[in-house]
């Protein structure tokens, strides 16, 4: 099984936490439902990344070594996903320590985004740029606590969402056209 396969089948979960928790910064949405998509999502990507970091571990008949890069990258996903689902089920309001978390992460995603490009996937590096921009956003509306932003971030999460739901059912189903 391909490293895209196995990052499409992640990345249709992030899509569809992404469009929940746009759709939940709407308003719409119970805190203990989101956190239980939270949850699986951010258990789900860290058990690829834990694969992925060290080595798939005879699972397809022979051992690969494991990619701290790669991995590194998804737990960024698996630990956000994990602190808003425990946030939502904690009913915590404040939530700037998670917003200053997520500038840290834009700060991260931009170069890895540059880095997957000279790697000669510009999709996969289109889509680290669109979640250095989402992140940023999170920064905005929980580290600055900038409020009057809620609606548009939430409809950016949401499109964002769709975004990486499709080139992760791309990528699963093998159809992702700047696999290297």
């Amino acid at each position: 099984m391909s490293l895209y396969m196995i990052l499409g089948m992640g990345l249709i979960f992030v899509g569809a936490v992404l469009v929940v928790n746009g759709i939940w910064l709407l308003g719409k949405g119970a805190d203990s439902d989101v956190a239980i998509l939270n949850f699986f999502v951010g258990i789900l990507t860290f058990i690829i990344a834990m694969w992925w970091a060290f080595g798939e571990l005879w699972a397809f008949g022979e051992y690969e070594s494991g990619d701290a890069f790669v991995a590194a990258g998804t737990l960024l996903f698996s630990f956000t996903y994990l602190w808003i689902g425990a946030n939502a089920i904690r009913g915590i309001g404040d939530q700037r320590s998670f917003g200053w978390y997520c500038i840290l992460v834009t700060v991260i995603a931009i170069p890895t985004g540059y880095l997957v490009f000279l790697g000669g996937d510009i999709g996969l590096a289109g889509l680290w740029w669109i979640w250095a921009v989402l992140w940023a956003t999170f920064w905005v509306l929980l580290g600055l606590e900038l409020d009057e932003y809620t609606n548009p971030i939430a409809w950016f999460t949401t499109i964002v969402g769709l975004i990486t739901g499709a080139a992760g059912y791309l990528m699963a189903a093998g159809f992702w056209p700047w696999a290297v």
